[in-house]
């Protein structure tokens, strides 16, 4: 309750397992829609998989909250940066047409087709989906111990897709931002960014979230520090840190698990 009816700009929650997060972040968005009169178009729910969104989306339901699928961003971060670019793809000198998004395995197939066609030295193939993952830290650098062509397929992979108009997730992130910070009048109705499972933010996905949170805008962030399961591929460790020193945000905690049971805790 005291999350919930938070009057704070910033607010973060850390949430244990079990302990009410997804019903948390439902009633806040219930509270600011219901009692505060938020329109549901002027928020941002963000989540890191689908089934997450599908969840949120059918509990929202469910309360009879949601009464126009389409007037509520909620997705996964890749999701919404898609739907910013669909929605202002003519605005000029960004992009001449609606994007798709390519998906990690087409990628990964793109960029072998390429290297076949190019004749490219690629070390460590089986590597190579991990290397894109991380290629805009570490394609303007040779990493040491590979000492090959992967600079050259990255602007390869890059002239292709953007021949094919398919951005992949770290490319659809990083426009998006770039397209909020260039035009950020786009989404002058935002009043609320409301992020689910908080730590698992990686950089480009944290920088996106800087360019939606203005001063007039309120953030309403749910997690677990305990419980980062994507540092495999660059999850922020200090995230709450980083988001409390720069929002100077309230933080809460939900501390008791509900789910397990004393033999599962003990």
């Amino acid at each position: 309750k005291t999350a919930v009816l938070d009057e704070h700009n910033a607010c973060l929650v850390r949430a244990n397992v079990g302990s009410g997060k997804t019903t948390v972040l439902i009633e806040k968005i219930r509270y600011l829609h219901q009692q505060k009169k938020i329109p549901l178009e002027n928020m941002i729910v963000l989540t890191f998989t689908n089934k997450a969104a599908g969840e949120i989306k059918n509990r929202l339901k469910i309360q009879n909250i949601e009464e126009n699928p389409s007037s509520l961003f909620y997705g996964t971060f890749h999701g919404i940066a898609l739907k910013l670019l669909q929605l202002h793809f003519h605005i000029p000198c960004f992009l001449q047409r609606k994007v798709s998004p390519c998906l990690p395995e087409e990628e990964l197939e793109l960029a072998n087709q390429l290297i076949h066609q190019h004749t490219l030295r690629i070390k460590y193939k089986n590597r190579l989906r991990k290397r894109l993952d991380h290629k805009y830290r570490s394609a303007t650098s040779r990493q040491p111990g590979y000492q090959d062509d992967f600079p050259k397929l990255v602007t390869l992979l890059t002239e292709e897709k953007r021949k094919q108009n398919k951005m992949s997730y770290e490319d659809l992130l990083q426009c998006a931002t770039k397209l909020l910070k260039d035009h950020p009048q786009q989404l002058l109705q935002l009043k609320w960014i409301i992020i689910d499972e908080v730590q698992d933010c990686d950089e480009l996905q944290f920088e996106l979230i800087r360019q939606l949170k203005r001063p007039e805008v309120g953030l309403f962030a749910v997690g677990d520090p305990n419980q980062v399961i994507y540092s495999w591929r660059g999850s922020m460790f200090n995230i709450f840190y980083k988001f409390r020193e720069l929002y100077h945000a309230e933080e809460l905690s939900l501390p008791v698990n509900y789910r397990s049971s004393q033999t599962i805790l003990a």
